[in-house]
């Protein structure tokens, strides 16, 4: 892909940032937005950004700038679900990150974690809850898991719209607030059960995988704010609450979840390790933070890749030649 690009960009043509977006996560994406495009005017690509927010202008910001490839730089609804990855396939244009098919289901989380399930892969035990929108006050059924539990909206990603209930009565709330944060008409919540532990996290670039990484948060769990604006949340590489073969056996299952969900370019899976040293999934997220707290830049730095080297190698794994829809 790197040859190809340079041949393209001899030519006149653009590597393009595609930032922003309209999600509930458009402020992180617009500063991993932002990193990365500095990355690639140091390296001398001579980036340009497009906001797809509209998308009606999306079309012709792509096809002015004779956009060669684009740069993910999206998080959340309508850029990690598939949405745009579908858009740019229309156009032949190669992107970073993840397939429709693989984007789609792992923003998904009651559908990935049925795949991890049917897989024989440990994650906690969840159960999804469907809310009446007509009559939000209806009885809700019973719960399948024990409290306490965490409700989490079907397919947002930065801890967005996610609540830790310890007390019945606090559910009926945390399941509103996971619906709407899911977006206009969404009913579906996840409720998954809560397993204390050491939390990790699992980068994968280019199917190679990075150092884990221990998070140990300030707060009561890794909530948005403990993700972007909080001090007080501790990364630790190599983790200090595992052993080797703990962190060869989370590795090796954060994998394999990849590989069964298709993943590629980078990507990253959360985890957490019970008392009794046993790993289990939580999920996959396909176009990780770019921010200057993110995860992935820390794995990578961990074993010598710069930022910049870091955003080189995602571009070098863009491209649509082993497309499944055959684009």
């Amino acid at each position: 892909m790197i040859a190809q690009l340079k041949v393209a960009l001899a030519e006149g043509k653009r590597v393009a940032v595609l930032m922003g977006g309209s999600s509930p996560e458009r402020a992180v994406s617009l500063k991993s937005g932002a990193a990365m495009l500095a990355a690639l005017e140091r390296t001398g690509w001579n980036p340009l950004s497009i906001d797809p927010a509209d998308g009606r202008a999306l079309s012709a910001a792509l096809n002015d700038n004779r956009v060669a490839v684009a740069v993910l730089a999206l998080h959340g609804s309508g850029g990690e679900d598939g949405a745009i990855q579908g858009f740019l396939e229309t156009l032949a244009i190669p992107y970073t990150g993840s397939f429709v098919g693989p984007s789609a289901l792992c923003m998904n989380k009651i559908l990935s974690k049925r795949l991890f399930r049917d897989a024989g892969l440990p994650t906690p035990p969840w159960q999804e809850i469907v809310l009446d929108g007509n009559h939000p006050e209806a009885p809700l059924p019973e719960l399948a898991v024990t409290l306490p539990c965490f409700v989490k909206p079907m397919s947002t990603g930065s801890s967005v719209g996610i609540s830790r209930v310890a007390d019945g009565e606090d559910l009926r709330q945390a399941l509103l607030l996971a619906a709407r944060a899911g977006g206009v008409g969404e009913t579906r919540v996840l409720v998954e059960q809560e397993i204390r532990g050491v939390e990790l996290t699992l980068s994968v670039l280019n199917d190679t995988p990075l150092p884990l990484i221990e998070i140990r948060p300030g707060e009561a769990f890794y909530d948005y704010h403990a993700k972007y604006a909080s001090n007080q949340t501790r990364y630790l590489i190599p983790p200090e609450n595992v052993g080797p073969e703990i962190m060869e056996q989370a590795t090796r299952i954060g994998l394999e979840a990849g590989r069964l969900a298709g993943c590629r370019g980078l990507y990253r899976v959360d985890l957490i390790v019970d008392a009794e040293g046993r790993p289990w999934i939580l999920e996959i997220n396909t176009l990780p933070g770019m921010t200057a707290t993110s995860l992935a830049p820390k794995a990578a730095a961990a074993v010598g890749l710069s930022f910049d080297d870091l955003v080189e190698r995602i571009l070098a794994g863009a491209g649509l030649e082993s497309c499944p829809a055959g684009c």
